[in-house]
């Protein structure tokens, strides 16, 4: 580590690091420095697009069902009184139904299908379970295609991304919590989405009022697919005490994109031997890892990964209380102090190399979601950043 601490002081002295914007005062003492943070595009659409031809949904269903044999997923409830299989017109049009929020009367006014036909195989072929069978058919076909790899963001494999996107609920389900700042009176929830090679391999529903970050391994391990996913990043919301270790230990590279990245440098970079051997870089540690402590408590470090790993309980309930709870045991002080240390070599890495930024921000633009309700609070806060330049 502390090869690494000289290479990105050296970049940075040396003008190989240009993205890195030093501040000095007329005494020549380093005042701060700052990693400008790459804006999000506009939400435009490349031309290219503009040139391809629309399909309608139902013919985009209809080519799938040919091409990955999803259709199969969707078996009775039970399977032994079922017999005839469904009309796939009948099933694609329960699908539309139910990821558009039609109800079976709108959606029987709008085709020429029964409304008694759609509720009965709406509540005997359409459920979680075959829905989640027929997506992984889909990723899996889409996962063997010869155009998928060419989508990875870099040589290690396939980057994911997660994002949570807030949605008003129309019904008040036992997830529905008031956000003022996304619902103002209503009520809504999370959607938590991994996105990898702009497949939507898992979704997960939180509560408004749960951190994004406890559900981050939960989620990640939830891929049923053949999809190996070797990276993750995610906003700040991703972020906790423990994540950085727990997906390191879990065979994942977490690599969140960074905002306000000198404060957090400067109160969480860690080092092996005296901080004040640093003293003369500009990017230095500030503490000292107790690798003893580490050493100790690794026994007990392991028994909290087989728990998570045994899935007993949900993974989110073990996370959530391992990065909240205030009186940290020696397990999960040596955790945190663990975690200490990937998070240390991956922000070195992040402030150093031009290319970890844009592969982190390419992944994240692939599966930012803006709903109507974070596409108003884009469109405000672009319109107050106008006012303030002008």
């Amino acid at each position: 580590m502390k090869v690494k601490y000289g290479q990105v002081n050296q970049a940075i002295r040396s003008g190989d690091n240009p993205s890195l914007k030093t501040h000095y005062n007329k005494q020549g003492e380093l005042l701060k420095w700052t990693l400008p943070y790459v804006r999000l595009d506009d939400g435009m659409n490349n031309p290219f697009y503009e040139k391809l031809h629309v399909s309608g949904i139902g013919d985009i269903l209809k080519f799938t069902a040919q091409a990955t044999g999803f259709m199969k997923a969707f078996t009775h409830l039970q399977p032994k009184y079922a017999k005839l299989s469904p009309d796939p017109e009948v099933i694609h049009a329960c699908v539309i139904a139910n990821a558009t929020g039609i109800e079976a009367k709108r959606m029987k006014e709008i085709s020429d299908i029964k409304e008694s036909d759609l509720e009965r195989v709406g509540k005997n072929h359409v459920r979680y379970q075959t829905i989640y069978a027929a997506n992984d058919l889909i990723m899996n076909h889409t996962a063997k295609l010869p155009i998928f790899a060419e989508y990875n963001l870099a040589d290690y494999g396939v980057h994911a991304s997660v994002d949570g996107q807030k949605l008003i609920t129309k019904y008040h389900t036992i997830k529905s919590r008031h956000a003022k700042k996304y619902f103002g009176m209503l009520k809504g929830v999370v959607l938590l989405a991994i996105n990898a090679n702009h497949l939507p391999l898992c979704l997960k529903v939180i509560g408004a009022n749960q951190h994004e970050s406890h559900f981050l391994l939960d989620i990640v391990e939830s891929n049923t697919s053949d999809v190996e996913i070797a990276a993750v990043s995610g906003d700040m919301h991703s972020i906790n005490r423990v994540n950085f270790a727990l997906m390191y230990l879990f065979g994942y590279r977490f690599m969140p994109r960074f905002t306000q990245l000198q404060d957090k440098s400067d109160n969480n970079l860690v080092c092996f031997d005296e901080p004040d051997n640093y003293k003369q870089h500009i990017i230095k540690p500030s503490k000292k890892v107790n690798k003893a402590h580490i050493i100790k408590e690794w026994d007990n470090v392991l028994r909290i990964l087989a728990s998570l790993a045994l899935k007993k309980t949900t993974q989110s309930t073990i996370v959530s209380k391992l990065s909240s709870y205030k009186k940290t045991s020696p397990a999960l002080k040596a955790l945190i102090a663990f975690d200490e240390i990937i998070m240390t070599d991956y922000l070195l890495d992040y402030i150093d190399s031009k290319e970890i930024r844009q592969v982190v921000q390419g992944s994240l633009n692939r599966g930012r979601i803006l709903s109507p309700v974070k596409r108003y609070h884009c469109q405000s806060q672009r319109r107050q950043d106008a006012e303030r330049q002008e």
